[in-house]
Parts: structure tokens; sequence; C-alpha cells
């Protein structure tokens, strides 16, 4: 990984971690890698083998990005900053680390095809497959210097080895004593303070993945440093997309079957496939080629504010989802309105990535691997949608339920795939006015607060570089707040007007009288 400017990696601290189930390690040379120091560790493992083990073949969707694994990009990365009341050392990350790995390969021999982490792609009879390394090991690196947002996205854009794997890593960036903290009173009590990134592709990871890895950090930290037992337990499993697969094929046979219906829907999905969205009607299409992603910072919503909120979606029947997601809409109908573009009424289009578990069978508890497709979303309000704000939502839940259950992500796959000859030379157009992320959720129980660590800043970054839509909203929980965050590859003055606009309709929501 090249440095951020201003940033570089620590000498001695950049490593390949080799893993198994034992626990002695042996140093091998320290090769110097350009302004990189590399010290190389290997560990005797009978998991070690000459021959990769074949999982399986991946399907076309997955192989479209699979294809950008060795020049950077379509990566879920998180970025935390932990406070802990003393010194962490880099080898105390790195035992961490491989205890998630223990947890999450699961390297006790009677429990194999469970691994997740140690795996890559290998060419096998001119097919793509994913396949196991054949050397389990970690991709940890220690960088001096910079800031969350940076490292973040360089390491975001950085290549991974696609036959060589591993397919995510971690960076720790040791922050200086007197580097301000988002949350001072917990500086106070935690004075050391670090980011940490975790970086995962896309072609074989999702978000749940990537927050579920940042979670055992962070536990297994606090642990750590408590001098606790730590919990052995495997935590999931790993699982291919064979049933997502299944299901694009019955869907596909009963559409076939319906030649009427069949062709309303692919028209229909063929006018969003080929529209100008909202956004672009009102801002236009950024020219620069290609367009960087950016991040602004997040805003915490008001925790008072929220607790209100959550209590007129739980009074309404609605999800929070669904609730910030009308938010989101007046938020954009309103800035697109000040821009010039008036009417009556206006159609927003969303993007939305819907995990594939839920149309899994035999799930009891994690499942690892890629398991997201996106479901468009499209919502007409009119413009004083503010009067009658919960009717609208209740509208959205309505139809964003009914999609769910229909399994409106996999049929839009299958549709999507029935149209590429048509569409193929559309390019990197726009198509959707934003798209929203959401891990939060009033019933789970968020992370943060440990006796020895203190979460006091997330970041989170995915680039949405030739994607559909140029925006994205990320919704997190940690500790006791609840953030927003946009991502945009259009202009940043666009990009902060939207945010703000979204946090004064959620402010304003909340406060009002219904």
């Amino acid at each position: 990984m090249a440095a951020p400017t201003g940033c570089k990696v620590v000498p001695g601290w950049a490593w390949a971690w080799a893993a198994s189930t034992v626990s002695g390690l042996r140093r091998t040379a320290a090769a110097s890698v350009g302004r990189q120091h590399v010290r190389r560790y290997s560990i005797s493992t009978s998991h070690s083998t000459s021959e990769p083990r074949w999982r399986y073949k991946i399907d076309s969707y997955v192989r479209k990005i699979a294809a950008k694994v060795e020049t950077g990009g379509i990566t879920v990365t998180t970025a935390i900053t932990l406070n802990t009341a003393r010194p962490v050392t880099p080898d105390l990350c790195q035992d961490v680390l491989m205890h998630i790995c223990r947890l999450v390969l699961c390297l006790h021999a009677s429990r194999r095809k469970e691994e997740a982490l140690r795996i890559c792609f290998r060419e096998r009879d001119g097919d793509l497959w994913v396949a196991d390394m054949d050397t389990p090991k970690i991709d940890f690196q220690v960088v001096e210097g910079g800031n969350i947002k940076d490292v973040a996205k360089i390491t975001s854009h950085s290549a991974y080895s696609k036959v060589e794997g591993p397919l995510w890593r971690a960076r720790l960036v040791v922050c200086p004593p007197d580097e301000p903290c988002m949350l001072p009173q917990v500086k106070e009590a935690f004075p050391y303070q670090y980011h940490l990134v975790i970086d995962m592709h896309h072609a074989v990871f999702d978000g749940l993945c990537n927050m579920m890895v940042s979670e055992l950090f962070f536990q297994t930290l606090d642990s750590m440093l408590d001098g606790a037992q730590l919990d052995d337990r495997q935590i999931g499993e790993f699982r291919d997309r064979s049933e997502v697969r299944a299901a694009e094929a019955r869907i596909r046979e009963s559409l076939q079957k319906d030649p009427r219906r069949l062709k309303a829907l692919l028209e229909e999905r063929y006018k969003i496939m080929t529209r100008v969205p909202l956004i672009t009607e009102a801002f236009g299409e950024r020219k620069e080629s290609p367009p960087d992603t950016n991040t602004l910072r997040p805003e915490i919503l008001d925790h008072k504010l929220l607790q209100v909120f959550n209590a007129k979606c739980k009074a309404h029947k609605v999800t929070f989802n669904s609730g910030f997601l009308g938010v989101m809409n007046v938020a954009l109908m309103e800035l697109v309105r000040e821009a010039g573009v008036v009417r009556d009424s206006y159609v927003i289009s969303t993007c939305h990535p819907v995990s594939t578990r839920r149309y899994m069978r035999g799930v009891t508890s994690m499942v690892w691997g890629f398991h997201s497709l996106p479901m468009s979303m499209d919502t007409v309000m009119p413009w004083n949608a503010r009067n009658n704000f919960w009717k609208h939502v209740v509208d959205i839940d309505t139809n964003f339920r009914e999609r769910i259950r229909k399994m409106g992500p996999v049929e839009q796959l299958v549709l999507d795939t029935m149209l590429q000859p048509m569409i193929k030379d559309r390019g990197n157009k726009t198509i959707y006015d934003m798209a929203l992320t959401n891990t939060y959720s009033p019933t789970i129980k968020t992370i943060g607060n440990g006796k020895h660590v203190q979460i006091s800043q997330f970041h989170g970054y995915s680039s949405v570089n030739g994607l559909e839509y140029k925006m994205l909203f990320g919704i997190f929980g940690l500790k006791n707040w609840v953030q927003s965050q946009l991502g945009y590859s259009t202009t940043k003055e666009i990009a902060a007007k939207l945010s703000e606009k979204t946090i004064t309709v959620f402010n304003d929501t909340a406060k009002s009288l219904d």
C-alpha cells in the first residue's frame, strides 16, 4: 500500500502473518520493499498445501466485481478511532487479528469447510473459482501519521493479490499524544488513541462482514487488555451464492412463462436504466474522468431527537430505515426545488443494498461471504410532503417490505441481465438520485463502550466511482449515538447541502407535532 500524503509505513511493522492452529512463530529474513520494510513470519501447518483447495466457481455477477481485485476499488472499508486506558502495541493488535482468524477461519480440522478469511481467486479450466490460499496469512501494517479519512481512502483504492490473497487487510494508525479526539471526555479517561482501518473486497465480503470483523476486533482487544479468557467458539459459517442463483433460475423460469408480465417489467426497468434522475436534472453530471469519491464528516444525530423519531416510527409501525429514507427524499426534493426544478410532485429514485441472507435456509448465525444485491425504489412525493410526512413514510415502508418479500433484488438482477445487451454502451450513467446503506436498528445493541477500550469515532468509506449513483448515505450505530455520513462523487457543495438539509429535515420531523 502506498502511504497517504503525510503518512509513512513504520519500518519493521509491515507484516504478512501466516496463521495456523499452532502458536509457535518462526521469524525469517526481513525484506525491504521500496520505503517499506516487511518482516515475514511463517508457521509450520498441515493446512498449507501445494494444491489449491477449490470451493466453488463464481457467477457472472461476482466476476464483474472480482475484475477489480488487482486494480483497486469496489471494497468496503470501515475506520474506527480507538481510545485505550494503556498503550496498545502492534504485537497485541496482531494477536487480536490472529484470534479473529481462528474464530472465523475455524482452523480446527473437523470444521474446515467453514473457513472464511483465507480465500482467494484462482483460474480453473477457463473459469474463475474461489479457492483457499496456499498458506493463510494476514495483511497488517502500522501507519505513522495521517488522518483516519486519508488512510481509509487510500487503503480502499489499493490492489489485492487475486491469486495469493488475502482479500482483506487491516491498518493501524498510532496517533500522536496531542491529536484531538471527537469525544474529548473519552480521551481524558482513555488517553491512548489509534485509528483502525478494516478493508475487505466486495467480491467475497460485504458490509456486514466488515462490521462484524470491526466488532470482533473491539471486543477481543478489550478482553485481552482485561486479561480475560477469550471465547474460542466459531462465529458463523461461510456460504456461496448458490441459493440466490437457484432463486434467480426460478424467477427467470416464472417470468418466461408469462411473456406479457415479462415484457411489462422489462420495459419498466429499461426506462429506469436509461432515465435522467432528479439530481442530474438539477445539477448535471460531473465531467471529471474518473471522478473521485470523497466523504463528508459524519453527522451525529441528536440523541433526544433520535429517541423521539424512533418512537414516531414505532407508532406508525414503520422501520427506522423507512423513516430516514422519507427524510432523505424530502431533503433532496427541497434541494432540487431551490435549484430551480419546480413542480407539483417529484419522483425520487434510490438504491438499497439488500442482504440476501434473508432468502437462505437454515441460517442460525453469521453467514460470511458476499451476500448483497441492489434494489431500486422509486417514490412519488408532493412538493409539500412535510405536511403529511408520516403518511408518505407508511407508503415507503409498505412498498419496501413488499419488494423484499417478493425477492425484488433477485428479480431486478434477472431483469438487468436480460437487458444487458440493450444497455451495454450506456457507460457509467447515473440512474439513481442516491443510495442508502443502514446498519442501525433501535432493537440492536451497539458496541463501543468497553472496560479498557472506547470507540470515539467511526468513518465509513465506499467508493461510488463507476456506480449508478453518485451519493451514498451510510447510517451507523455506535455506543449511544447514531451517525449519518455521506459519500459522494459529485461536488462537495452539492453533497454538503444535501447532508445539511437531511439533518434539518430529521430534526424538524422529530420536533413537529403530528
